[in-house]
């Protein structure tokens, strides 16, 4: 197997945060005793009845239980200007009529690239991995690390603090040749997000785009991808509204590690200062269950290390 945790040292990578100046961002919390849902689908169908396009984002697991819960929320004349959808989906949209004749490769497919870059090895051309090359554990590991690299738009270079200079050289050698079997079989394996960044990169959606508002709801961080996505539609859409849970008071303290809403609170700083963003506390005009109000104020106050 392979003796180190490329996929974990991917996401753990951070290069500071970058200030952008693209169109005003919404940032949006509230407390759990609240129902955040119900807020950002008000704040969806008031940029609905304005004609605009709305894609109601929220994360993988989430979509088909979050698509219920908006419906519920949802004035009639507004379910159909409304698209609850994942970040993923929400790119088949813009892209569905792309042109792309290069033949796509699923895990199965890059598997079987891997394998065949492997098989025309001999063992001493890779000082660490040579006995590894029919291991099927290594070769999904390769799979993965190379979705990974791609979603972070990183390159075998870019993993400089491996801890052998051997494994570099070896993965090198092994993704320049998948690389160059990926090529000469014309193949595509680029994410849907991906061909989506490239598209708006261009400014072919600029019109569709500047008509569009994201509402986003369920997350409390962005993958690679996602984060790049984002900065860039920050540019192009009318507005992205983005919500989560966190209490005034887990986001005002200078001391928030420990705390329930840890994650959360990180999310909204990190958004609010990259995009000079002030987020605002929301509450609906429904009042909240009472009880479920305690045990939140109970949870946090057991996780709160603040002075």
């Amino acid at each position: 197997m392979l003796a180190l945790s490329e996929c974990q040292f991917l996401l753990s990578l951070t290069t500071g945060v970058e200030i952008r100046k693209g169109r005003l961002m919404k940032l949006l919390y509230t407390d759990m005793s609240q129902d955040l849902t119900e807020i950002l689908t008000e704040q969806a169908t008031s940029y609905a009845q304005k004609g605009k396009r709305v894609f109601y984002i929220a994360p993988n697991a989430l979509s088909f239980e979050k698509e219920r819960k908006v419906l519920e929320y949802l004035p009639q004349s507004a379910s159909f200007e409304i698209t609850v959808t994942r970040f993923t989906q929400m790119a088949r949209y813009f892209i569905l009529n792309t042109s792309n004749p290069k033949t796509q490769l699923d895990d199965t497919g890059l598997a079987m690239i891997f394998y065949k870059v492997l098989s025309h090895m001999d063992d001493d051309e890779l000082k660490v991995y040579g006995r590894l090359r029919k291991d099927s554990n290594f070769i999904n590991q390769l799979v993965d690390l190379y979705k990974e690299l791609q979603q972070a738009n990183m390159t075998v270079l870019d993993l400089q603090h491996l801890d052998q200079v051997e494994k570099q050289e070896d993965l090198l050698r092994i993704f320049s040749a998948a690389q160059d079997l990926l090529l000469a079989g014309d193949f595509d394996n680029q994410s849907k997000l991906s061909a989506f960044f490239k598209e708006i990169t261009s400014g072919h959606l600029d019109k569709a785009l500047g008509n569009t508002v994201l509402v986003i709801d369920g997350f409390t961080r962005f993958s690679a991808e996602e984060e790049a996505l984002v900065a860039h539609l920050s540019d192009k859409c009318h507005q992205i509204v983005i919500g989560t849970y966190a209490s005034q008071k887990a986001y005002r303290a200078n001391f928030v590690y420990g705390n329930v809403y840890q994650a959360s609170v990180d999310f909204l700083r990190t958004l609010a200062q990259t995009y000079k963003v002030t987020p605002d506390y929301v509450t609906t005009d429904k009042e909240g269950n009472p009880s479920f109000a305690r045990i939140s104020r109970l949870l946090e106050s057991r996780h709160d290390f603040s002075t």
